[in-house]
């Protein structure tokens, strides 16, 4: 037996029932009020939906979801892992403090002596200097830029002082 949807004239609610085909045109009683009800065109043929290739549940916002989160569009390009460029951004880098940058002068210093004094070379950390570089070039306050203008310096000088050894 199909299911027929009807409507209300008076209390406007929308029911389904299941009547075997002889019987879907006549009128049915609400189940609200009693009243009988004219049979309509099903609004809902369809509990799901096929957009871009797949199938979405009724009603479609247009929005997708990822691991449990709402997004507004689906990944299209390589990500790192399964993670959503909507979801997992990065927090912008924070420029480097006074105190930050003058440590990292002290040690770039210390290192360069220890070097032209006879001991080992010490090897600077690729992926801690290169972190620390890129934080240098975020923007920050006056005072903060004169630091760096005067920790670049210094750095260039102990980097000619280790090519040079120190002359």
């Amino acid at each position: 037996m199909p299911i027929y949807e009807y409507i209300c004239e008076e209390c406007q609610a929308r029911f389904e029932l299941l009547r075997p085909s002889r019987e879907a045109s006549a009128a049915q009683p609400c189940p609200n009020c009693d009243t009988d009800s004219k049979r309509v065109m099903s609004q809902q043929w369809s509990a799901f939906v096929h957009r871009d290739g797949r199938q979405r549940q009724l009603p479609d916002d247009g929005g997708y979801w990822h691991l449990g989160k709402k997004v507004t569009k689906p990944i299209t390009r390589s990500a790192y892992g399964i993670e959503h460029p909507e979801i997992n951004r990065k927090a912008p880098d924070t420029p480097l403090t006074v105190e930050e940058m003058e440590r990292y002068e002290a040690v770039k210093e210390e290192r360069t002596n220890y070097s032209l004094e006879g001991g080992l070379p010490i090897q600077d950390d690729d992926l801690t200097e290169a972190r620390f570089l890129k934080r240098m070039r975020v923007q920050g306050s006056a005072r903060q830029e004169q630091v760096k203008r005067r920790v670049r310096r210094s750095a260039a000088q102990q980097e000619y002082k280790k090519q040079t050894g120190g002359n």
